[in-house]
């Protein structure tokens, strides 16, 4: 009874603590990518509304290289947009982003606040992603992996297409991202139009389309139609004609009795004479200047004037309309040309990439990530450079890297736009010899690793099979020296899942044990603590990346003695089993004939141990388990959607306390551990004691400003619970 009486205590406590949560939601699918599209390609999926949601921002996936300006166009279509990919009519713009957005690299979120938020109130919507900038970053469908879902939206992935609304449509594919969104709850400016382009005299009817959540709905409006600052109609559906060519924004302000004023501007939504405006662009090409390109105006509408900003500082370069510009250096630059008549103005921003790095001697740095994109078009071979030892590569480009730390260099060109090759040299321009040369890695594209020390300089070259020419980016990275390469080094491990590892750059210390199996070498060393006598079955099996090779030793660094050792058991990896007293093994994991690459370890102890249910949640929030429940094994507890603040204890006693009758919410046992208020996850050991086998312990958390539980009107705060787990001891 004593730790029942704590109950409503801590529940106050918790419920003050969480009354300053954030009401903003998001809804996550996942990163880990595998397959990409064109640049300004779309991607498709169903999005189902349970609660209306204001949708505030997205993070995407962009295969564009950090730093790169980004960003998205959001469509909409009723129902679903399966069948709908190639039907451009099927489709409406409902949002963009607000112009901010640079990526963050592949497979890292990139935040795109969108210019206005998108209202979505409860139904079923196709939703249709634009890529602007760069290419989509996806995954794969693989039955598993497409579905998502928290207690107001729903996600059923997905689909893709290279160009927006054109056959033919890939599926399945998942895409990369989460929405962010908070709950309709307010008032929300919004609007359609009967038409939004034609000729002069264009007459327009507007439908006010806001969102009020007071019962009384909107109570006044207040129209600005042509965007000057100045309201033309206070009517809920006006007219308006536009008898002068040009694009013109409309502003919408609206009132109701219980939240303040919202307003929506739409820019250049109205296009009058659309055959009379401006549409920027440009084309450009080099000329028989080193580092000169030709830009020629390509814009629509009959330009009178225009600015060109070259190098994207802003500041405008020439007033000519078909200038050319002499760069300084090499490289990628964001170039913008403003174009303007007397309907007005329009801009287009591009980037191209300027070849200053034809010859070794020009060789561009690149950096540690993503590096680019380039372009070798119009790149030469210079007969003097070293024969490509591979692809039969030409039309090259030089680059330099100079290494931080000793290891290994990680160079690749993967997501390239064509046949790529690659190639390292040591020694300096003129006398340069070949370490290593690369053609198909990843898929076409080429990747090459070679060991290096700290502060060296890497100069290697792109080019293409056969000369091939295209776009390309550079991806580097620094594999440090290996921490374990020697057993007197082990990195200690437990049960449960550990890694992923690396061997690559591995060595071989001729005064180790002969490998009994698999011809085995690279070896990296770990150490694993028994406490118990049990049997212990290690494996690769799973996330690993290459043909590996496992052994398992005892004693002491330099006096080992082998266990177990296999090579092929589940496909291409290793698993071994060994009855094991207390004391430490030492495992060395390695390749099949020296190969390298990535791996897990993943530690299995015997027993009974197991994880079970025994309680229901309620609400978005839920609880798993994980690891091994026995004697000498080790487990986690992970909180998962949690919407608010998480608080997570143990009991040895389970029940069944109504929390907040009807919702269903119940407290299912003792507070005896309680973890700190919001630490939503907990991991540790299984005493090597015997008597607590076959004993069962309690974990249950609730969520503090949660969703779909308990009403805030009863704690102040959203309270849910997640299910009861038993946990019994092996």
């Amino acid at each position: 009874m004593r730790n029942l009486l704590r109950v409503p205590l801590a529940l106050s406590v918790l419920a003050v603590i969480a009354g300053t949560a954030s009401a903003q939601f998001s809804l996550r699918t996942l990163y880990g990518s595998n397959n990409y599209g064109n640049v300004g390609g779309a991607i498709y999926f169903d999005l189902n509304v349970t609660n209306t949601v204001r949708i505030t921002q997205l993070d995407m996936n962009y295969m564009a290289p950090f730093g790169t300006p980004v960003g998205v166009a959001v469509h909409t279509t009723p129902g679903t947009y399966n069948g709908n990919e190639g039907n451009p009519a099927a489709w409406t713009q409902v949002a963009i982003d607000n112009g901010t957005a640079v990526a963050q690299g592949q497979d890292i979120p990139t935040p795109v606040t969108l210019q206005t938020p998108i209202l979505l109130t409860p139904g079923s919507y196709g939703i249709a992603l634009v890529a602007v900038g760069s290419e989509h970053a996806y995954t794969n469908g693989t039955g598993t992996n497409q579905n998502y879902n928290d207690a107001n939206l729903a996600i059923a992935l997905g689909s893709a297409t290279n160009f927006p609304f054109a056959a033919p449509a890939f599926t399945p594919r998942v895409w990369n991202g989460e929405i962010y969104y908070t709950l309709g709850q307010g008032l929300f400016a919004n609007f359609t139009a009967s038409t939004t382009s034609g000729p002069t005299p264009l007459n327009v009817t507007f439908t006010d389309t806001t969102f009020t959540s007071d019962p009384a709905g909107v109570t006044s409006w207040a129209w600005d139609l042509n965007g000057d600052s100045i309201v033309d109609s206070n009517a809920q559906a006006p007219s308006f004609t536009y008898t002068t060519c040009g694009f013109y924004d409309v502003s919408l302000t609206v009132t109701d009795a219980t939240h303040p004023p919202s307003t929506i501007t739409k820019t250049a939504y109205i296009q009058a004479d659309p055959q009379l405006l401006v549409q920027a662009s440009f084309a450009t090409a080099g000329t028989g200047t080193p580092l000169q390109i030709q830009f020629t105006d390509t814009s629509t509408g009959s330009p009178t004037l225009w600015s060109w900003d070259f190098d994207g500082d802003n500041i405008p370069d020439s007033a000519v309309q078909n200038p050319t510009h002499t760069y300084p250096v090499g490289g990628s630059y964001n170039v913008t040309l403003s174009v303007t008549n007397a309907c007005g103005t329009d801009s287009v921003t591009s980037p191209i990439f300027v070849i200053g790095n034809d010859d070794c001697g020009a060789a561009s740095a690149v950096a540690l990530g993503n590096n680019g994109p380039y372009s070798n078009v119009g790149a030469t071979t210079n007969p003097l450079d070293p024969l490509w030892p591979c692809g039969a590569g030409g039309s090259d480009l030089w680059f330099s890297y100079t290494t931080a730390n000793a290891g290994t260099l990680a160079l690749d060109t993967c997501g390239s736009a064509y046949d790529t090759t690659l190639e390292a040299f040591s020694g300096t321009c003129g006398a340069l010899s070949s370490l290593v040369c690369n053609d198909d890695a990843c898929g076409l594209q080429s990747s090459l690793q070679l060991p290096v020390s700290a502060g060296q300089l890497v100069i290697f070259r792109v080019g293409g099979f056969g000369g091939a020419q295209g776009s390309f980016v550079i991806n580097v990275s620094e594999i440090p020296a290996l921490t374990n390469d020697e057993c007197i080094n082990a990195i200690p491990v437990g049960a449960g899942q550990n890694g992923p590892f690396s061997n690559v750059g591995a060595t071989d210390n001729p005064l180790d044990p002969l490998w009994p199996c698999a011809a085995g070498g690279s070896d990296i060393w770990f150490s694993l603590q028994v406490n118990c006598a049990t049997s212990i079955t290690i494996d690769t099996c799973h996330g690993s990346s290459y043909d590996t090779a496992l052994e398992i030793l005892q004693g002491t660094c330099g006096a080992l003695t082998s266990v177990v050792c296999n090579d092929d058991f589940c496909g291409l990896q290793s698993t071994v089993n060994f009855a094991a007293t207390p004391g430490i093994y030492y495992i060395r994991a390695g390749g099949f004939g020296g190969g390298q690459g990535t791996f897990t370890l993943d530690i299995a102890i015997s027993g009974s141990g197991s994880f079970s249910s025994v309680l229901a949640g309620c609400g978005q929030a839920t609880l798993s388990a994980s690891g091994s429940a026995n004697l000498g094994g080790s487990v986690q507890y992970q909180m998962n959607n949690v919407a608010g603040t998480p608080a997570l204890w143990l009991g040895l006693v389970q029940f069944a306390v109504p929390l907040c009758p009807p919702a269903g919410c119940q407290l299912g046992t003792t507070f005896d551990v309680q973890l700190p208020i919001g630490v939503g996850s907990f991991s540790g050991p299984v005493p090597c004691d015997h008597t607590l086998r076959n004993r069962t312990f309690y974990i249950q958390g609730l969520d503090l400003g949660g969703v779909g539980g308990c009403s805030p009107a009863i704690f102040g705060v959203g309270v849910s619970t997640t299910e009861v787990i038993a946990t019994t001891v092996g």
